[in-house]
């Protein structure tokens, strides 16, 4: 049977792929029983900002773009008790100017929010992303990311999801741009062959993994997770990794 078809699993995901080789406890308390905590503020403000650098560069108004960002990011955390949901509205705004800045010089993208399929050989199931924007003229996809401190370089997690999107074979070169509130840097992707390698062996390691049993229970049984986790920063997440793995 396919490994991942027996834990219901019909598709994967870069994250699932980076949450995977980061912390595998969590994984199966996530993924595979069911164990998640509400997502955090941090996370609904990369979507909510994404949403409304998109619609500046398709020809919002400035002002649209951040009543975009502010009407999502409040839909997205209505429900939310994240302490820092204040910290990251404040810094919403900033966000957007920065990343229409940005990306403006390139352009109105062709394309935006593509859903990418790509097929790993070995795999039994297809990697799914969705990309940001593509510029057909620049031969460039892009993913926008968020942050408080901005990076000098790429980050791991982010060149790999950025390679999965090349990973079905695209003519097309990868970028990511960092915004914070007051600043912004975007960088080319490189190396994008190694960072497919090393999708293509994480999938293997979960692939192998899932094999072993169609009981998530006896996979837990293997393996535990760091109680001092970033992970498991929130009370919720905590008593779930003590139900699950009794640590």
């Amino acid at each position: 049977m396919n490994p991942f078809e027996a834990h219901g699993i019909d598709h994967i995901s870069v994250s699932q792929l980076n949450l995977w080789a980061a912390a595998p406890g969590i994984y199966v308390m996530e993924r595979l029983l069911g164990y998640r905590a509400p997502v955090g503020a941090a996370a609904h403000r990369g979507t909510a900002v994404e949403a409304g650098v998109i619609a500046g560069l398709m020809g919002a108004s400035l002002k649209e773009a951040i009543d975009t960002v502010n009407a999502v990011f409040t839909e997205r955390t209505a429900l939310s008790s994240d302490p820092r949901r204040d910290k990251e509205r404040d810094a919403l705004a900033g966000m957007v100017e920065r990343g229409i800045e940005l990306l403006r010089p390139w352009g109105r993208p062709d394309r935006v929010q593509v859903r990418k399929e790509w097929r790993m050989e070995g795999i039994a199931v297809p990697v799914l992303g969705f990309t940001d924007a593509e510029y057909d003229a620049h031969g460039l996809i892009l993913d926008l990311k968020t942050t408080h401190a901005l990076p000098n370089a790429i980050r791991t997690s982010h060149a790999r999801q950025v390679a999965s999107y090349l990973g079905g074979g695209s003519n097309l070169n990868g970028g990511i741009g960092y915004v914070t509130a007051r600043k912004s840097a975007l960088y080319r992707l490189e190396n994008v062959s190694a960072h497919i390698a090393a999708l293509t062996r994480m999938a293997h390691s979960l692939q192998n993994f899932l094999a072993i049993s169609t009981d998530p229970h006896e996979l837990a049984s293997l393996i535990t997770v760091d109680t001092d986790s970033l992970y498991l920063a929130d009370p919720r997440a905590r008593q779930h990794a003590f139900e699950v793995f009794g640590v």
